[in-house]
């Protein structure tokens, strides 16, 4: 029997025909969102002409508990051959291939419900749903610790690892589309995927409603279906653990270490801001303590 941590490493293997049709997207609702402006792309093109990724500069690190999530047994896909001419054909293959496999992690140490165009549980009066939702339920409270929107060959991969898309029109409306549901749904990870691209984004917002402010950072990564070296299972991976780590931090406690009670806990990754004794507000504690979680 594989592990998840053994089908997480590896790219889907099943044969796939693009027909490479493009849907745009202008949505009236995502004109009211400013498009995307400050980037911090992690992924890089290799010599090779593979992509890779880098998520330790913006992600927490890994922990006890992704021991425990990668060590659950997993069966991969069944072989098919796939067409994707339709957006519903890219959202089938996403999930066949690619988030099933992670949501075998997921089945214990929490267990993680992903469901597929459902409006925000916290929020009420909203009429827009993103395609795909992956949440955590605490008690009678669920917290959705990621979203997912599904386009057709519309993500401008050479845009994107710029670190600017002021140039074109479609991709500065996808990034207010993609704004907009993560201030709707409250959540600062956020992924897209339109058949040939994987572009993932974490706004970096101290608090929520700094989703919506122009300069927030966001960071980046843009990964090719067919030409990245970081598998598409094990960044999905990555970017719900973030969004769990973001949620324990929300169900924290107000406490004090070391006798320092901190200044702020972010909003888009729970960690604590401490205030140092030269009065800069830091990430790490000035004793020296360190967050874990026990496995």
């Amino acid at each position: 029997m594989n592990t998840t941590a053994a089908l997480l490493s590896e790219h889907p293997t099943n044969y796939v025909y693009n027909t490479d049709y493009v849907t745009q997207s202008d949505k009236a609702w995502a004109r009211n969102y400013r498009p995307i402006h400050t980037m911090l792309v992690h992924t890089s093109i290799g010599g090779d002409g593979l992509t890779y990724a880098d998520f330790k500069t913006a992600f927490l690190p890994r922990d006890d508990d992704d021991d425990l999530r990668l060590r659950a047994s997993a069966v991969p896909p069944n072989q098919r051959t796939w067409r994707l001419q339709s957006e519903a054909d890219c959202e089938l293959w996403f999930h066949s291939e690619i988030s099933n496999i992670v949501l075998a992690a997921w089945n214990q140490y929490p267990v993680v419900t992903q469901t597929s165009h459902t409006k925000p549980p916290l929020i009420a009066n909203i009429s827009e749903e993103v395609d795909t939702t992956y949440s955590v339920k605490f008690g009678a409270t669920r917290t959705v610790l990621a979203i997912g929107e599904m386009k057709r060959n519309l993500v401008d991969p050479r845009l994107w690892q710029g670190g600017d898309i002021s140039s074109s029109a479609s991709q500065k409306k996808l990034s207010q589309e993609l704004r907009g549901y993560a201030d709707k749904y409250q959540c600062p990870q956020v992924f897209c995927f339109d058949g040939k691209t994987l572009l993932l984004l974490q706004f970096r917002a101290n608090r929520v409603e700094d989703i919506l402010k122009e300069n927030c950072p966001v960071d980046c990564w843009v990964l090719p279906r067919a030409s990245s070296f970081t598998t598409l299972r094990s960044a999905l991976y990555m970017l719900l653990v973030q969004g769990f780590r973001r949620f324990q931090g929300a169900c924290a406690p107000q406490v004090s270490v070391g006798g320092l009670t901190p200044q702020l806990r972010q909003f888009y990754n729970g960690q604590l801001i401490w205030a140092a004794p030269e009065g800069m507000n830091v990430l790490e504690h000035p004793g020296g303590y360190q967050r874990s979680v026990d496995a």
